[in-house]
Formats: C-alpha cells, sequence, structure tokens
C-alpha cells in the first residue's frame, strides 16, 4: 500500500476565503466612534464678538458700572464652550452652564421631540432631560451610538 500525497482539503481554501468575507464584511458595517458630542455651533461665537463690540462703546463712554456689560458677552461665551451632548454605546451625558447629568442608554424610556426641534430623552424615572445641542437630524446618529436600544427612524420608512 503506498501512501499517494493528498492535495489541499476545500475546507482549507475556504479558510483562506474567510478572511477576505470577513473584510468586505467589515468594509459595509461603519465602525462606530467611541463618542459623539453635539455642540452649539462655533458660528455662535460670532454672536459674542458682536455684543462686545456693541457694548464697548456705551462702557467706554459711561464709566466703571457699564463695565458690567461685559459680562453678558462673557456668559454666553461660557454657555457655548460648555453646553453639550456626548453620547456613547454605554451612556449619555448632558453638560449645561450650571451642570450636567449623567445616564445610561438603559435608563431611557423614549425621546421626546420639542416643538423647537430640540430633543429631551424621558428617563426610567419619569424625569426627562433636554439634550443639549441634539436636534431631530441627530436621531440616526443617536439611534446607532444606543447601539440598538433607540429604532432608527430611517429604517421605519
Amino acid at each position: 500500500m503506498s501512501e499517494t500525497p493528498h492535495e489541499p482539503e476545500q475546507p482549507e481554501a475556504a479558510d483562506a476565503a474567510r478572511p477576505a468575507a470577513d473584510a468586505e464584511q467589515a468594509a459595509e458595517t461603519p465602525r462606530l466612534p467611541e463618542s459623539l458630542t453635539f455642540r452649539i455651533t462655533p458660528v455662535a461665537l460670532l454672536a459674542v464678538l458682536a455684543v462686545v463690540v456693541c457694548a464697548t462703546p456705551v462702557a467706554a463712554t459711561a464709566g466703571g458700572p457699564a463695565l458690567l456689560l461685559y459680562l453678558v458677552p462673557l456668559g454666553l461665551l461660557v454657555w457655548i464652550l460648555r453646553t453639550r451632548t456626548t453620547v456613547s454605546p454605554e451612556r449619555v451625558t448632558v453638560r449645561t452652564m450650571f451642570g450636567g447629568t449623567r445616564f445610561t442608554w438603559d435608563d431611557v424610556r423614549a425621546l421626546r421631540l420639542d416643538e423647537k426641534r430640540w430633543i429631551r430623552a424621558v428617563l426610567a424615572s419619569g424625569n426627562e432631560v433636554a439634550l443639549s445641542a441634539v436636534r431631530v437630524r441627530d436621531l440616526p446618529r443617536l439611534s446607532a451610538m444606543s447601539g440598538g436600544r433607540l429604532p432608527d427612524p430611517n429604517a421605519q420608512e
């Protein structure tokens, strides 16, 4: 009985093709970033500059107490730079001018659309949290970051 050399079996060929198929599937499925941050547009800083320019003649001619007018653009600046919502696959962090809230996606029972096109998260406790700087057009990205806990409104069409 002589042994003849084997030809490569089909499963090995299939194993060689599998990484290519996995690579194609990975290319089709976009990877989620670690987090998304929604902020007030930096263009709003131009409004702060405009308020400073308009307050300067009044503050320069009226003297000491009129310098308090510069508190208005300073407050606007802090509000624009601080206000944001950061979402990750695990949690949502909302920062406002004077505080913030943090909760997990499992705590979110629903989203409520505000009349001004803003979004509020309705939590399991019944509390509502305004998602600062998140607009209705951002719902598909929120859905993707929630890992399927929130339905994608575009998929339901």
